[in-house]
């Protein structure tokens, strides 16, 4: 898989994380944990060859350009049941209007995901070239 899952974390990998949200009994979380689980061969496409490591954090999958949980985040994926997903990235500082700015977008289905996120990666300065 191209997004590993960030050291700092469980040995399991981000596809068994997300395999054991959808076994939860609270209805949301595993919407959320099945959505994840069709995105992440997309998005591992997507990160191929780009030094991507995943944070989860309740349900949430924070995307970091180093293996330090202590980096800031770049990008974040959020399934949203019922609605798709929501895509959020960390501007550069020479570029945001005021410290820790983020963008956020709204994705219908995983291939807008997946674009949402190149983009993100691209503009967050985190990555060299998607």
């Amino acid at each position: 898989m191209a997004i590993e899952r960030a050291s700092s974390q469980s040995p399991e990998t981000l596809v068994s994380y997300y395999k054991a949200l959808t076994e939860s009994e609270d209805s949301v979380s595993s919407s959320m944990g099945h959505q994840m689980l069709v995105l992440l061969p997309m998005l591992s496409e997507v990160c191929a060859g780009q030094g991507v490591w995943g944070l989860t954090s309740l349900a949430h999958l924070w995307l970091l350009a180093v293996d330090d949980w202590t980096s800031p985040w770049l990008v974040s994926v959020t399934a949203l049941p019922g609605e798709g997903f929501r895509v959020r990235y960390r501007m550069p500082e020479a570029e945001a209007p005021w410290p820790d700015s983020v963008v956020e977008g709204q994705a219908r289905d995983e291939g807008q995901a997946c674009q949402l996120v190149a983009i993100g990666m691209g503009r967050s300065g985190g990555w060299a070239t998607i």
